[in-house]
Order: C-alpha cells, then sequence, then structure tokens
C-alpha cells in the first residue's frame, strides 16, 4: 500500500510540476491545453474563450479545452516541440516562429507585405497558404487548427518621438527570437534585443530594452503606457497567428471532432479578429487620455528601408507567391 501510495504522489507532483510531459496521464487523450503569450483581457483570449466553450459543447464534452494566458505555461518554442512529441497541446503563434518548420511562413509577418486585414485574410484562406499548412504537418508533426487570429497592426511604443528609420539609431527594441523580426527591427533603424515578451515590462522598466513593436491590444494588456511615452502607427506587421497542435494528437480523435475543432477555430478567430480591430482603436484612445502620444506618420521611409528583407531571407519566392493570390 505504501509503495502504491508513493507512485500516486509521483504522478501527483508530475501534472502539477509538468503537465506537458504528464499529459497523457494528467489531462486524458482527448483533452488539449492551449498557451498564449497574450492576457486574459486581450480579445484574442476572450475569443479562446468562447472557442473552448463552444468546442464543448459540440463534441458533448468528448474534447474539453484548458486555456493559459501570460505565457504561463511555457516559452513557445518549447511548447511547440511538446506538440512535435504527440502531446496535447496548442499553442498561439505566427509565422515567425512557424519559420523553423516551413521557412515559407516567415513572409507572413515580414515587414509592409500586407496591406490590411483583409489582403492577410484573402492570403490565409488560399490554396498556397494550405499547402504551407500540409507541408508543416508532414515534416514537423505540426498543424494550425486555423490561421485567422489576427492581432492587430504592430506599431513602434518608444520613449522619444520616432519619425523616420533615423530616429531608431541605437535604440534597443525587443524582438521576437525569429529571423525575420530580427531583420525587421534592423531596416526600421532600432536595435533588436531578443526577450520573450512576458518580460517586457520589466525589461523596459529596468532598462533592459528601450522599446518595443507590437499591436495595440498587447501594448494595452501589458500597460506599456504606464513606462513609455510614444505609439507610431508604422503598421510594418499585420500580426496573424493561428492554433497550432500536434498532427499526432490530432489524428487520434474521431474525424467528427477533429472537424469540430477546425470549424470553431476558424468560426473563433474570425470573430476574435473582428473584435481586436474594434479594441485596438478602442485601446489606442485610452493611452491617448493616460498621456500617451499616439503618431501617424509618413510609413514611406520606412518602406523603403526595409524593401531588401525577403530577399535577404531567401523570402523571395515566398513574397511573389503571396503577391499572385492578393494582388
Amino acid at each position: 500500500m505504501k509503495k502504491w501510495n508513493f507512485s500516486v504522489f509521483k504522478l501527483v507532483k508530475l501534472c502539477s510540476v509538468l503537465p506537458l510531459l504528464g499529459a497523457g496521464a494528467c489531462w486524458g487523450a482527448e483533452s488539449l491545453n492551449v498557451s498564449t503569450s497574450l492576457s486574459p483581457d486581450d480579445p484574442i483570449y476572450n475569443g479562446l474563450k468562447n472557442f473552448k466553450k463552444t468546442v464543448e459543447e459540440r463534441t458533448k464534452g468528448e474534447v474539453k479545452i484548458k486555456l493559459f494566458s501570460s505565457g504561463q505555461l511555457g516559452a513557445d518554442n518549447e511548447l511547440l516541440q511538446h506538440a512535435q512529441a504527440g502531446s496535447n497541446v496548442g499553442v498561439v503563434v505566427d509565422g515567425a516562429r512557424l519559420a523553423q518548420f516551413v521557412p515559407e511562413m516567415a513572409i507572413i509577418p515580414a515587414p509592409f507585405v500586407f496591406k490590411n486585414y483583409a489582403t492577410l485574410k484573402t492570403f490565409i484562406h488560399s490554396p498556397v497558404f494550405e499547402q504551407w499548412n500540409k507541408k508543416m504537418a508532414s515534416e514537423s508533426g505540426l498543424t494550425a487548427l486555423s490561421f485567422n487570429w489576427y492581432q492587430g497592426a504592430r506599431m513602434l511604443v518608444t520613449q522619444k518621438p520616432v519619425v523616420t528609420p533615423a530616429d531608431l539609431s541605437g535604440v534597443r527594441v525587443r524582438a521576437l527570437e525569429a529571423p525575420v523580426t530580427i531583420e525587421t527591427i534592423k531596416c526600421m533603424g532600432g536595435a533588436p534585443t531578443p526577450l520573450s515578451w512576458s518580460e517586457i515590462y520589466s525589461s523596459i522598466q529596468t532598462g533592459v530594452v528601450d522599446a518595443a513593436e507590437a499591436q495595440p491590444t498587447a501594448v494595452y494588456g501589458s500597460k506599456l503606457y504606464e513606462i513609455t511615452k510614444n505609439i507610431t502607427k508604422t503598421n510594418h506587421i499585420h500580426l496573424m497567428t493561428g492554433i497550432v497542435v500536434s498532427q499526432k494528437w490530432l489524428s487520434t480523435l474521431s474525424p467528427e471532432n477533429q472537424a469540430i475543432l477546425k470549424e470553431e477555430a476558424t468560426k473563433n478567430g474570425d470573430l476574435a479578429s473582428e473584435n481586436t480591430i474594434a479594441a485596438g482603436e478602442t485601446m489606442l484612445r485610452k493611452m491617448a487620455e493616460k498621456g500617451m502620444t499616439i503618431t501617424t506618420v509618413d510609413v514611406k521611409p520606412f518602406i523603403d528601408s526595409c524593401q531588401y528583407v525577403p530577399e535577404k531571407l531567401g523570402l523571395s519566392e515566398a513574397k511573389k507567391q503571396v503577391e499572385s493570390v492578393i494582388n
């Protein structure tokens, strides 16, 4: 009896300390743990809550969704590795993260490739993107339930005003640890400093970095209006993300439940995207009321400065594929 109790104790400890490694034992084969770096009050997270609700209702509880906000489940790249191994984890990520598996994906968050949400949405629903998603599944074991979770236009968040790329000279800007993001900050004039988003507030506060680039909902959710002064509406990236899961785990579900997951991911992604656009404008106004200066600038100098990025990163062909869809 003592030996059995000890084994149970070890399992409980494993489930509490390493939820992913013990996923099968702790959550069951038809549960999905969804992670995002966004805060609980972000429109995307609210969309995930509705995704959870509708999936559980339509599958009659056969598929359970557990949500984790603010990066509390772990770093995105580590979670993607767990998903590759077959764990029941879903990660809300963009093309910059996924480019390690499908290099073409990096063109989606490349600077000034997409003019707005409408063109981005058109591409995400195209046969070209579907081919990339299938390639990711076959070569990495990962697949996107849907990739239509729009987080908004990314802008510069700085202490001093920024009008041209020269104004970012010497400014340390937080960067995602991905070549396309690092090169984007370089071409816009800044000095990229790789950090996880969960560290952004303390890093600006302590001077590890001077600035950030992000969409309004993320800036507001992380309360950067408390420690920064300016938002410049460069709209250099229109950030589209998806819920990426293990193809191996997904295949353990019935065809009906797989279809429900994908349908609800798409439906709720569209709703969350529209809510994000509306919330972004509201949050910009609120941050202006809190003392931030919101500036619209001529983005042509930034566009001209960043034209070389696709070619440098080997994305010229991917860019042509995008343009064949959206133009």
